[in-house]
C-alpha cells in the first residue's frame, strides 16, 4: 500500500476542510458588516431628515466588503452644499458627525501602511496610488479625513482590510479598481473644499 498517497491524500482532505471553514466565517464576518453598515446608513439618513440637512451629494465607496452589493450598504459621505455642511460616518466606532467644510484641514490615503497621497500636494494627488500601476497585492487601504477638531481629529475609512486569509487583494482586480475609483471622486470633492477654504482665509 502506497502510504505517501494515503498522507497526501488525508492532508489534502483536512487542508480543503480547514479553508472551506475559514471562507465559511470570513464569508460571514463579510455579511455582517454589510448589515451593520447599512444599518449605520439609515440612521444617518433619518438624522439628517431630521437636522434638515440639505444633501446635494452622496459619494458612495466601494468598500471590500460591499463592493459588489447595493448602494445602501457601502461607505458613504453625504454632502450639503447649499449651507457648507459634509455627514461623515466613522463606521468601525459607529458614529457619525456633521462638519462644516472649513472644518476639513486636509486628508491622507494610506496603502498597505505607506502614505500615498496626502491632501494639498497636488504632485501626490495625480501621482503615487491614482496612477495606472496594477502590479503587487493591497492587504490595507484607507481614507483619513482629517478635522479642526480636539474630540474628533480625524475620520477613518477602510476601504480594504481584512481581505480573505488577510492575503490581500490583487491591484489588477475589480474590488481594488472600485475601491481607487470611489477614493477619486472623495478626493476631488475634498480638493474642492480645501481650495474653497483657502479663498475664504485670504479673502
Amino acid at each position: 500500500m502506497d502510504y505517501y498517497l494515503l498522507y497526501m491524500g488525508i492532508f489534502l482532505l483536512v487542508f480543503g476542510g480547514v479553508l472551506l471553514v475559514f471562507a465559511v466565517i470570513h464569508n460571514n464576518n463579510m455579511s455582517e458588516i454589510e448589515k451593520r453598515q447599512r444599518n449605520l446608513n439609515q440612521k444617518l439618513f433619518e438624522h439628517l431628515r431630521e437636522i434638515n440637512f440639505n444633501t446635494t451629494k452622496t459619494i458612495h465607496l466601494n468598500d471590500y466588503a460591499t463592493f459588489n452589493k447595493g448602494v445602501d450598504s457601502k461607505k458613504i459621505i453625504s454632502v450639503d452644499n447649499e449651507n457648507k455642511k459634509v455627514a461623515l460616518v466613522d463606521y468601525e466606532k459607529q458614529k457619525m458627525f456633521i462638519v462644516n467644510f472649513q472644518d476639513i484641514l486636509s486628508y491622507e490615503i494610506y496603502e498597505n501602511g505607506s502614505n500615498s497621497t496626502i491632501g494639498g500636494n497636488v504632485g501626490g494627488f495625480f501621482g503615487g496610488i491614482f496612477s495606472a500601476e496594477t502590479n503587487g497585492m493591497c492587504k490595507d487601504l484607507k481614507l483619513i479625513i482629517r478635522l479642526n477638531s480636539y474630540e474628533n481629529a480625524q475620520i477613518v475609512y477602510n476601504i480594504i482590510s481584512n481581505t480573505t486569509f488577510n492575503m490581500g487583494l490583487n491591484k489588477s482586480t475589480k474590488q481594488y479598481m472600485q475601491g481607487i475609483s470611489s477614493l477619486q471622486e472623495v478626493v476631488s470633492f475634498l480638493e474642492v473644499v480645501k481650495n474653497e477654504n483657502r479663498t475664504n482665509i485670504n479673502v
